[in-house]
């Protein structure tokens, strides 16, 4: 009889298994379908608010995702270790934060989305967005502020210590195929 038993009990572990890991698989695909339609929601909300131009486009990497259960658009500048977030508060509201590396996020402020039928709204709704993250990481780079010199504060002499000086690397003119200035 324990034979029986040992048997009867395997069976329910294995039934129990394999309804859950059905369970599971139907629950990804709903939240994955769920998340999708979000998605493409969002992606119409933001062609109806901005219009990135395709270098903007480009040099931002727009991608569509979910944080936190909210939708947002995430601009990566693969120059700074920032990603800049731009998520939709209202019907035509949108607040852009900046999420630096060791930083909580940091709010940018509100934007007014452009209007669907009015290209020119979009086109100045996009080119804000375009500015403030210009502005910002213009703000975050340090300047290139002057060397002191190694003169000793306190005793007025020279150090004896060899001085390292930057030199900036000078790049050479791009021309593109048809002699057009493409810059350094």
């Amino acid at each position: 009889m324990e034979q029986v038993l040992i048997e009867m009990f395997e069976q329910a572990r294995k039934l129990v298994v394999e309804t859950d890991r059905r369970l599971a698989e139907e629950n990804d695909r709903i939240m994955q379908k769920e998340r999708e339609s979000r998605l493409l929601e969002l992606s119409a909300q933001i062609e109806a608010a901005f219009d990135f131009t395709s270098k903007e486009k480009l040099e931002l990497d727009p991608r569509l995702d979910i944080q936190d259960n909210k939708p947002t658009v995430e601009f990566i500048v693969r120059s700074m270790r920032t990603i800049f977030v731009l998520t939709p508060q209202s019907e035509n509201e949108w607040i852009l934060s900046a999420l630096e590396d060791g930083h909580g996020p940091q709010s940018m402020g509100a934007f007014q989305g452009g209007k669907k039928a009015d290209g020119a709204s979009r086109r100045l709704a996009a080119a804000r967005i375009v500015t403030a993250i210009g502005n910002w990481s213009q703000k975050s780079q340090p300047a290139m502020a002057p060397k002191k010199s190694s003169q000793s504060e306190s005793t007025g002499r020279w150090q004896d210590a060899a001085v390292t000086l930057e030199v900036q690397e000078r790049r050479e003119p791009t021309y593109g195929t048809m002699g057009k200035f493409l810059g350094y």
